[in-house]
């Protein structure tokens, strides 16, 4: 996917590009004037005109990461509510730039540890399910509270002695039997379901 990092001359950051050489950055441009398309990724920075870039951009198919100054649980939820499928600081290292970009562009959903553990404490479960512990075995339900509470799959084969491929098995076997379609969505089931 074609990256292209939508901003003010405010805020303009040589992070971007060393992240994605190939990216284009848009500064100043009034909405309408950028054109997206299904294959771009729209790093979209919350200022100015933000709100019209972003519905132009999911409005022609692209995928849109929303960037911030100060990263907040309301305004997360706020852009992910509007329809963005991360949302991460707009002076972000490039390491964890590309992290996104990887999670995105894979249909995931992007927020940082410190803000997932905030929404997961602020949510409420849409409708009653089935215990998650019924529809797991004892190894899935391990790796999933150890997802929800923020471990990278490196971080939950270490806790609990397996390798990563044997995660990554179990995160699948999760993802099918209760109806998720990523780690976002599983660790708020499991927050609910512990609640």
């Amino acid at each position: 996917m074609q990256s292209i990092f939508v901003s003010t001359s405010e805020v303009n950051s040589a992070r971007w590009c060393l992240a994605m050489t190939d990216a284009r950055v848009c500064l100043d441009k009034a909405p309408g004037e950028i054109s997206f398309d299904p294959q771009s990724l729209v790093w979209l920075v919350m200022a100015g005109e933000w709100r019209e870039h972003l519905s132009l951009a999911l409005a022609a198919g692209a995928k849109v990461i929303a960037m911030t100054l100060t990263e907040t649980a309301r305004e997360a939820r706020t852009v992910i509510g509007l329809g963005a499928s991360g949302y991460v600081h707009a002076l972000a290292a490039p390491e964890l730039l590309i992290q996104v970009k990887n999670a995105v562009e894979h249909n995931g959903l992007w927020l940082g540890k410190h803000l997932l553990g905030e929404l997961l404490t602020l949510s409420t479960p849409a409708k009653p399910r089935p215990a998650v512990g019924d529809q797991l075995s004892m190894r899935e339900r391990a790796v999933a509270q150890a997802v929800a509470r923020g471990n990278s799959n490196k971080e939950v084969a270490r806790e609990l002695g397996i390798t990563e491929r044997t995660v990554k098995a179990h995160l699948s076997a999760c993802f099918d039997k209760l109806g998720v379609r990523d780690r976002m969505q599983l660790a708020l089931l499991m927050s609910n379901d512990d609640a």
